[in-house]
């Protein structure tokens, strides 16, 4: 089956470039062409044929004039070392192409490495690619290092123009955060994947990505219209993916952290606001966290998987900020470009407005869960405060023409004025860990494997109303509905909202493993400085349990927020997880003044080039083709994510349908989108298309093509046990990153402290806080996520609770989920009568004294104990035993017992009158 090609080897003539691709055996290869005679123009050529490796060298050796000397590269390329027909050997074992692009001269093969010269139309191939995580047949891998090749002559020098396109195109570093995998479609979540593969049929599929997570599919549009085959392309995915192992004594398990920034509407923090005419928010990132029972088998299918995902991104109206209007110190105003009364931008974020568009509700299902965290009040008028009143009136809007079932469930959370007035007991994550149980069990989560019963009702009341979807096959647990957070930046506030939700969805998850009794984490990595002590004194594996997977979680919802931070603000995070636990005041204080003077300087300084280069990698801004205007000599780039020509032409009502599906619906032709997707014939043949089964997952995960190493093997395990967090009870060490008590600050003397500065997340209002104010909730959320029982399904004189494990024994109703029968039947009361009362055995008391072993007995010293023992064999030690007899009375009773079900063959009976006599 056609999979992915795994080593490319790019070979250079005067005429062409030669792509020699290889699978991972190495035994089967395939050939592409790219020709050079006109560098304007692409014109490439594959053979749809599989090759040997006897028959590719003897291809290149024709290509080489009979000679099967290859030369290889060195120092810059190009004429020097190459003999007259001679074949150029430019990249070996490269993983995959990355696209062709185009400015103003020529192709360029992108491949990432510094030559002597500069080109036009070049190549991007990855050179170099780190592991960085994988879990069942899958590895993700990230770009260590790329190369780009022009496909012009070695003798044509580009112009003053072309150069500084290139350097701007170079300055997108493809070895910082882009990842890729050969068998995994990493665009897509595991529910998304798991559902997309045919298990009747060997666990065939067809990897096709989700486009708005791609990054490099303008560069791979050249080689498509080509009609190369997908099987030389790498898909990249730009964003966050960790890996963290936790061992068990029973059991090991996989925690991967997976965040994807989306393409569209990609920018810089003042630069990208809000959300263009399509509904693309800024900042927008699916965070998904995947757990694997490292002890169960690697298949999707038939192993033991959990996921859970969640989404963030900037409040999806027309607004933005200028950086110019704050000075030097402050927040730039929050400027609402247009009002919108029918609420077209939001509608289209919720629902998209093209047929194929896969957003929110069309990806997630319902009910899509909006948290808003920006600031409800403030004393200038021009802030967060604005935002909220905006989005508020848009939800309520779109809510008015959806049914109750399938409205958008809208809660406010003042995150700012919460943290104001907790404690280390009572704060932001305690409120998110509340409201996340509540989500959860509404939305729940991916599972590949059935979920106990015994875990299908919990102790806790809110978890009553727990209802698991399944997939139509039945075969999976499925997540139906999403929760998107949001604040002004998406970042920090967005971070540890992501943080209360996503720890709560792993309490779920691991108690559906059967590692945790309960689904809740309550007990979480800012207890560790206070109760160390009592640690040591009385370890408690549970205990230690909790403790430790609340801060592996905490550190990968750290670095996660980091990098988006990073690639968004160009800062890290200005408040981490700690700084809403009120703990670590000491860091968390110099933490934010050296991360706030660097986001300034990104923002005032290096945004808008970083922006620029975004625009030209992801193919908004096309020298010649977009506008004649040179990139960097535009004002701005507005009119380049919204274009004048580009009209919503969405009904105000039909907001959740799209523009072809409301223009289908009025001529009476509507179609579902998925039964039309169904019906829409292929166009590409089986070579072109990128088939997997599981067989080759299989094949290539074991690498049984080839002997294992032991070095090799080694040395993953070495680097897998890096990993690794051991839980066997208690840690001796105290994690990294926790500062001494020294630096434990007091939640009352930190209330009573006058603050000198203000962040973004800090409080204005010095009026006393009530918790009405903090959370505000719609009443779709309420109806929805939060339904109030009837009195005649719960009456007030009768509260039914489970009663814990811990306390007494479950009916075998909760236990087992079966009722209990009312009582035996007179048969079986009979025949339970009949063998109470055949209690005669022949057996001797004296044989135990006898044969007894007085050795073991002198011991233990248990002889007057077991002398008097009485047992059914008339010798009973370790080394012979005897069959007891059986008395005519017991045989009387078995024939009595066999007439109640069934007749006894005389086959039977025979051997049993042997056995008997």
């Amino acid at each position: 089956m056609p999979g992915r090609v795994r080593r490319i080897t790019v070979y250079e003539t005067p005429q062409r470039f030669y792509l020699v691709g290889s699978d991972n055996s190495g035994t089967r290869f395939n050939l592409l062409k790219i020709d050079r005679l006109d560098s304007r123009a692409l014109l490439t050529g594959e053979p749809e044929n599989d090759y040997s490796k006897a028959d590719i060298m003897q291809i290149l050796s024709t290509v080489s004039e009979g000679s099967s000397i290859v030369c290889k590269v060195s120092g810059g390329g190009g004429k020097k070392g190459r003999p007259n027909g001679g074949l150029l050997e430019r990249v070996y074992n490269a993983f995959g192409v990355l696209g062709v692009v185009r400015f103003t001269e020529g192709y360029y093969l992108i491949v990432r490495r510094h030559f002597g010269s500069m080109y036009r139309y070049s190549v991007q191939v990855i050179t170099k690619a780190t592991v960085v995580a994988s879990f069942g047949y899958h590895t993700i891998y990230k770009i260590a290092e790329a190369a780009m090749m022009s496909l012009a002559s070695d003798d044509h020098l580009p112009s003053a123009e072309e150069q500084r396109y290139l350097k701007q195109f170079q300055s997108v570093d493809l070895s910082t955060d882009f990842y890729f995998s050969y068998t995994y479609d990493l665009s897509r979540s595991l529910q998304e994947n798991a559902l997309n593969t045919n298990w009747d049929n060997e666990g065939n599929r067809t990897i096709k990505a989700d486009s708005k997570f791609v990054w490099n599919k303008f560069l791979l549009e050249p080689l498509r219209n080509n009609l190369v085959s997908e099987r030389w392309f790498v898909e990249c995915v730009h964003g966050f993916v960790r890996q963290q192992m936790i061992e068990l004594p029973c059991s090991k398990f996989s925690l991967v952290l997976i965040g994807r920034r989306s393409s569209d509407y990609a920018g810089t923090r003042f630069l990208k606001r809000g959300a263009n005419l399509k509904g693309d928010v800024a900042n927008d990132v699916e965070t998904e966290q995947i757990v694997w029972d490292m002890n169960s088998a690697a298949s999707i299918a038939k192993g033991r998987f959990s996921a859970f995902v969640q989404r963030r991104g900037s409040v999806p109206l027309r607004w933005s900020q200028d950086p110019s209007t704050r000075g030097v110190v402050g927040k730039p105003l929050i400027l609402i470009g247009i009002h919108e009364p029918h609420a077209q931008t939001a509608g289209a974020h919720f629902a998209g407005r093209v047929v194929n568009c896969r957003d929110l509700k069309k990806k997630y299902g319902d009910p899509v869960v909006v948290m808003n965290l920006v600031k409800k009040r403030e004393k200038r008028r021009g802030d967060e405060n604005l935002l909220h009143e905006q989005f508020i009136k848009s939800v309520r809007y779109l809510n008015q023409f959806l049914p109750l079932p399938k409205r958008i469930c809208y809660i406010s959370f003042d995150v700012a004025r919460c943290n104001k007035s907790s404690s280390t007991t009572s704060n932001v994550i305690t409120k998110l860990e509340e409201l996340g149980e509540k989500i959860i069990c509404k939305s729940a989560w991916f599972q590949s494997f059935p979920l106990p019963h015994s875990r299908s009702k919990w102790s806790h009341g809110s978890f009553s109303s727990f209802s698991p979807s399944y997939s139509p096959c039945g075969r999976f647990l499925i997540q139906k509905g999403v929760c998107r957070t949001n604040c002004v930046d998406c970042l920090d506030r967005t971070n540890v909202a992501q943080f209360g939700i996503g720890k709560v969805a792993l309490a779920f998850q691991l108690c559906a493993f059967g590692v945790l009794d309960d689904p809740k984490i309550e007990l979480s990595s800012e207890l560790i400085p206070d109760t160390r002590d009592v640690l040591d004194a009385s370890p408690s594996s549970q205990f230690s349990l909790l403790v430790e997977i609340s801060r592996v979680y905490e550190d990968l919802l750290d670095e996660h927020g980091d990098t988006m931070a990073w690639q968004y603000a160009g800062s890290q995070l200005v408040h981490s997880v700690k700084h809403y636990k009120k703990m670590a005041a000491f860091q968390e204080r110099s933490r934010d003044i050296i991360q706030n003077l660097s986001r300034y300087y990104s923002n005032t300084f290096s945004d808008y080039d970083k922006q620029a280069a975004l625009n030209l990698f992801l193919g908004v801004y096309r020298p010649q083709i977009t506008s004649n205007i040179p990139l960097w000599d535009l004002p701005s780039d507005f009119y380049l994510h919204f274009k004048t020509t580009e009209k919503v032409k969405k009904d105000y009502c039909l907001w959740w349908t799209s523009e072809e599906e409301d223009q289908e619906l009025m001529d009476g032709d509507f179609v579902l989108v998925d039964q039309k997707e169904r019906n829409r014939p292929s166009v590409t043949n089986d070579y072109r298309v990128v088939r997997i089964a599981t067989d080759d997952d299989f094949r290539e995960y074991y690498r049984t093509f080839e002997m294992t190493s032991l070095d090799l093997r080694l040395k993953q395990l070495a680097l897998m046990e890096c990993k690794t967090v051991n839980v066997a009870g208690v840690n001796d060490e105290p994690p990294s990153g926790q500062l001494m008590k020294l630096f434990k600050s007091d939640p009352k003397a930190m209330s009573k402290k006058k603050k000198t500065d203000m962040s973004d997340d800090e409080d204005e209002d010095g009026e006393e806080t009530r918790d009405d104010t903090i959370v505000q909730m719609e009443d779709a959320y309420e109806k929805v996520i939060e339904p109030k029982p009837e009195e005649t399904v719960f009456p007030q004189s009768t509260v039914y609770q489970y009663v814990p494990l811990s306390l007494g024994m479950k009916s075998p109703l909760e236990t087992y989920g079966f009722n209990e029968r009312s009582g035996p039947s007179q048969a079986s009361l009979k025949l339970y009568e009949n063998y109470a009362a055949a209690s005669s055995i022949n057996s001797n008391p004296e044989d135990w004294s006898k044969l007894k072993p007085k050795d073991l007995l002198e011991k233990f010293k248990e002889t007057s104990r077991i002398t008097d023992k009485c047992t059914l064999f008339t010798a009973d030690n370790i080394c012979h035993t005897e069959i007891p007899s059986v008395t005519d009375r017991w045989y009387r009773f078995y024939k009595d017992s066999c007439a109640l079900d069934h007749k006894i063959s005389a086959k039977d009976m025979a051997t049993f009158e042997e056995y008997a006599h």
